[in-house]
């Protein structure tokens, strides 16, 4: 049954990665001395706890019911079942599905009407931002009456879905067998019915039942065959979300009042609902409610991070830099401006060459001069002539006034008949 194999399949996804990020990173989540930081496959991160001592308040209790193998956990002493619970203010909780079924006669066989109560003044609120109302059924109206933060704040909200042949039931939740909807943010309380207009008769054969139930949106998708498999399952995950108080991060600041977040930690106010959260500040990870909860990323030891260095990745406190060698400055990234040749290493490297030719050409002058000193011998002249191909004129010039005496030869060699 696909949607079974879903629901089992996100519940046992979301406790392994936590599992696993918890083991691979290697911070405690529970509070120093206590020993319990796991209930089954659920761990049990600090501000929640098992034991007494080991959670923020009693709204943080987590009970572990030992009679189930393995064992379960719940809020407090209430039958929520908690399957996740995570260190951004997220819970993941089961609850029932609501159904409405009939016999081929059409005559009622069964029905429920499940409902989740949150404490007004408690630290969970359902999550707006991640589930979504879903109402499954050919012959289905499905309603959802929630209550806010403020007991006398109701609403409701619903949606009906109509279809006479399965055939016709598209894979898309789009008001054919499925309908959903978005819910309001701040509810602390709801519960869900349903409702048949031919009581199932003409479409038993393929949809015997209405269903409806909130769930988390990205988890959720539709087949034609939820239409008559949904009645064997029992319950669904939906997300609730978690914080630390009533008051929010500004009125705890401006009134210098205390809060749960610990070292290298902010606070931060919840997406939904009131009080705060706490966050590791950008480059810490761990539980910001701990003390030295937060412990610094070791950036350089993810390779994506080291291949963006063009030289070497030097890891910071919160932070991390790349280095560049001797003579050269810049950031030294990749995807920055790497790392550039300091400009008096330009200039060095510029005056050697300079220097280097100039000895070069000055040892070639020499060399050239070693073998035919400078002369007015006319021989020299036709040879030099014979050599290059080209007419020597021989120029000289006078005794300038103040020189020594004597005279000296300039020989000016000019390249003809090539109109160079």
């Amino acid at each position: 049954m696909r949607i079974r194999g879903m629901a089992l399949q996100f519940t046992i996804t979301g406790v392994v990665l936590l599992a696993a990020v918890t083991a691979a990173t290697g911070f405690p989540i529970a509070k120093h001395g206590c020993q319990e930081d796991r209930c089954g496959n659920v761990s049990i991160p600090y501000p929640f706890g098992t034991g007494e001592d080991c959670y923020y308040d009693s709204k943080f209790l987590i009970t572990c019911n030992h009679t189930f193998n393995p064992p379960k956990a719940f809020i407090g002493n209430g039958s929520l079942e908690v399957t996740e619970i995570t260190l951004d203010g997220k819970l993941r909780i089961m609850h029932y599905i609501a159904k409405d079924c009939y016999n081929q006669a059409g005559a009622r066989i069964s029905r429920n009407s499940p409902w989740i109560n949150l404490s007004i003044k408690g630290p969970y609120v359902v999550s707006d931002t991640d589930n979504m109302f879903v109402g499954i059924g050919c012959d289905t109206v499905a309603k959802l009456r929630g209550t806010r933060e403020n007991m006398s704040d109701t609403y409701l909200v619903g949606c009906i879905s109509e279809c006479s042949n399965k055939q016709y039931v598209p894979n898309t939740c789009s008001g054919i067998g499925c309908c959903q909807t978005s819910i309001a943010k701040g509810i602390k309380h709801f519960d869900l019915s349903l409702y048949s207009y031919m009581n199932h008769t003409g479409i038993w054969e393929f949809n015997p039942c209405s269903f409806a139930f909130m769930i988390e949106e990205k988890q959720f998708s539709f087949f034609p065959s939820n239409l008559s498999d949904l009645k064997k399952v029992e319950k669904l995950p939906l997300i609730v979300d978690w914080s630390i108080g009533r008051n929010k991060c500004e009125t705890l600041e401006k009134n210098r009042m205390s809060n749960a977040c610990q070292g290298q930690s902010k606070c931060h106010d919840p997406e939904n609902g009131s009080g705060y959260i706490c966050k590791c500040l950008d480059g810490y990870q761990g539980n910001p409610y701990l003390p030295n909860g937060c412990q610094n990323i070791n950036e350089c030891s993810d390779p994506k991070v080291a291949h963006n260095c063009s030289h070497a990745c030097i890891d910071t406190e919160g932070n991390y830099t790349c280095s560049c060698p001797k003579g050269y400055h810049g950031d030294g990234r990749i995807d920055g401006e790497l790392c550039i040749r300091n400009r008096s290493s330009v200039i060095q490297v510029a005056v050697g060459i300079v220097v280097g030719l100039t000895s070069l050409l000055m040892g070639i002058t020499w060399l050239a001069s070693a073998k035919h000193p400078w002369t007015n011998d006319e021989s020299y002249v036709e040879e030099t002539e014979d050599l290059l191909g080209e007419s020597v004129e021989t120029v000289r010039s006078e005794e300038m006034a103040g020189t020594s005496a004597g005279y000296h030869s300039l020989y000016i060699m000019q390249s003809q008949g090539d109109g160079r």
